[in-house]
Formats: C-alpha cells, sequence, structure tokens
C-alpha cells in the first residue's frame, strides 16, 4: 500500500511538473501611486489541486510506513515479552507439579540427587565406545584403552563442559596417555594432546606425579550441538586382571569392545540401570552392547583372568 501511494503520489508530482502555464503582465499602483508592471504566472484551479493531491499521498505514505513499522515493533515487542512471561510461568508450574508429585513417591534426599545428577543435567553422552585391546607381552599384559563418545548439549544455551580424567593406578602401574582430542561437528580440533609432540598440544593440561595421572581440558558446546571426545591411554598389568569404568554424565546407547589374548578369560560386572548385552563372542574377543541408558557414577568392573591348565590338573589328580 505505501509503495503504490507513494508511485501515485509519484506519478502526479511528474504530471503537474509538465504544465504549460500563462505568463502576462500585470500593472498595480505602487504607495506613491506609480505604474508597476511585473509578469504573472497564471495556473489553472485543477494545477493546485493535484498539487494539494500529491502532497497529501505523499505525507499519507510516510505515515503508513512509520505507522505500520512503530505498530509492528511494538507488538513484536510485546508478543515477545508475553512468550518469555507464559514460558517462565510454565516452567515453574512444570518444576513445582514436578516436584510436588515425585517428593510424594520418591524420598527427598534421593529426589535432590536425581534432580541434580539427572533433570538437571544439561550434557548427555551418545553413541559410546570402550575399546579394550588387551596384549600379553612376557610377563605382563599391555591394555590400551580407547574412550569415544558424542557429548549431546541438550540446552538452549552454550555449555561449558570441563574435562577431568583421573586415572589412579591404584598401587598398580600407572596409565600412559597415547593421545587426546575433541572435535566440532564440522570437524575442527578444539582439544589435541600427542605425547610424542608435546609442542603441537592444543587446550588441554596433562599432569603425571607416578601415581595419579589427570587430564584435563575445557570445550565450550553450542546449544543443540555436540562434539566428538576421543581419548586413548595405556596401562600394564601383572597377573589376573580387576578394574573398572564409569561415567559422570548420562550416556545413551554404548558398546563395550574387548579384544585379549587366547588363553584368556574376560567377564564383566554391570553396575548400571540398563544390563549391557552380549553380541559377539569368541576365543580372542567379546562385544557388549547397552541398548538404554546409564546414569551418572554407573558403569562395570571387568576381569581378565588366565584359564586354567586342565592338563596339568589331570596330571596332579
Amino acid at each position: 500500500m505505501v509503495v503504490f501511494i507513494a508511485v501515485l503520489a509519484f506519478a502526479l508530482d511528474v504530471f503537474s511538473s509538465r504544465l504549460t502555464v500563462d505568463i502576462g503582465p500585470k500593472s498595480i499602483l505602487d504607495q506613491k501611486g506609480k505604474i508597476i508592471t511585473t509578469l504573472e504566472v497564471s495556473y489553472p484551479l485543477w494545477h493546485q489541486v493535484v498539487n494539494l493531491l500529491k502532497n497529501f499521498l505523499y505525507g499519507l505514505a510516510a505515515a503508513i510506513f512509520i505507522t505500520v513499522f512503530v505498530a509492528n515493533k511494538l507488538e513484536n515487542t510485546q508478543r515477545k515479552e508475553k512468550e518469555d512471561e507464559l514460558k517462565k510461568l510454565n516452567e515453574a508450574i512444570n518444576v513445582n507439579v514436578f516436584d510436588s508429585l515425585f517428593k510424594t513417591i520418591i524420598p527427598e534426599e534421593i529426589f535432590k540427587i536425581i534432580k541434580q545428577e539427572i533433570i538437571e543435567n544439561k550434557v548427555v553422552r551418545r553413541d559410546a565406545k570402550w575399546i579394550y585391546n588387551f596384549v600379553e607381552k612376557g610377563e605382563k599384559i599391555i591394555c590400551t584403552q580407547t574412550t569415544r563418545y558424542e557429548l549431546h548439549n541438550l540446552s538452549q544455551a552454550q555449555v561449558s563442559d570441563p574435562v577431568k580424567l583421573e586415572l589412579d593406578s591404584l598401587g598398580g602401574e600407572e596409565y600412559k596417555i597415547i593421545s587426546a582430542e575433541c572435535l566440532d561437528i564440522s570437524g575442527a580440533v578444539l582439544v589435541h594432546y600427542d605425547p610424542e609432540e608435546t609442542s603441537n598440544s592444543k587446550n588441554v593440561s596433562v599432569e603425571s606425579n607416578g601415581k595419579l595421572t589427570t587430564v584435563s581440558y575445557t570445550v565450550n558446546i553450542p546449544p543443540e550441538s555436540h562434539v566428538e571426545y576421543k581419548t586413548v591411554f595405556e596401562r600394564a598389568y601383572t597377573g589376573d586382571i580387576t578394574d573398572a569404568q564409569g561415567t559422570k554424565v548420562p550416556v545413551i546407547g554404548a558398546d563395550i569392545i574387548v579384544n585379549f589374548p587366547e588363553g584368556y578369560e574376560f567377564d564383566i560386572s554391570p553396575m548400571m540401570s540398563s544390563p549391557p548385552r552380549l553380541i559377539t563372542q569368541s576365543a580372542t574377543q567379546k562385544i557388549f552392547k547397552v541398548e538404554g541408558g546409564i546414569l551418572p557414577r554407573q558403569g562395570f568392573i571387568f576381569y581378565l583372568v588366565k584359564k586354567a591348565n586342565k592338563s596339568k590338573h589331570s596330571d596332579a589328580a
């Protein structure tokens, strides 16, 4: 409408500018009675009407534009304020209803832990893979463990995820970090660590005192996005192996892939809400799959023991 009115006013302006006017002499008496002759331009009446109309249309177009712009701006601002108020009100109502409902069926002490560790958690791990490769070297077993997962930000705001991996030897051999890295969804490197080229490390800190190895880094995850983590470390064991794996944040979907030498037996004792299912088994490999969720601080204990020599037992008998 504004464009149409402006074009119409401009057309009238062009039309009126092409008007042929009459110029003729006009004689008047001044204060002293002398006759003064001047030239007078005569415009027809319809020309004045056209000028008034075009000026009116110019003003109308400007008024409509300003009115609509201001009205839309005010309307959008008011709508946004109302939506924010309704959102806050709904969140408050939902929280109160949720709290009131679950506090009636769950002890308050347990509910506080569930709310803090699960409900208010803004990140979740997906498609986790815990890969263990056991290799026999002399009298020791060398385990190379690879941990991979996607860390998803479930919130509408950026989340800062501080990662602190503490590898305690618990009196055994020290953990050795092979590599650590984190990539965003575009493949850009956010974190990188290679012990062979520490000068190329990026946004990571590794400390070791001979018993405890700590890997620390912080990653900022955009809203409704995710990053990919991969950490590889190595540890030597002597004799039968008993160790554990856990998670600090909820996990959805996980695979436990284990390769071990012949003559050994591997098994796990799950300590998680969704028990793992053995999907592949051979003399040197086992693969477990967790199809449900794993809650914070849940995990499993794993065992690797050498099989008993049946022939020696039969000879002794």
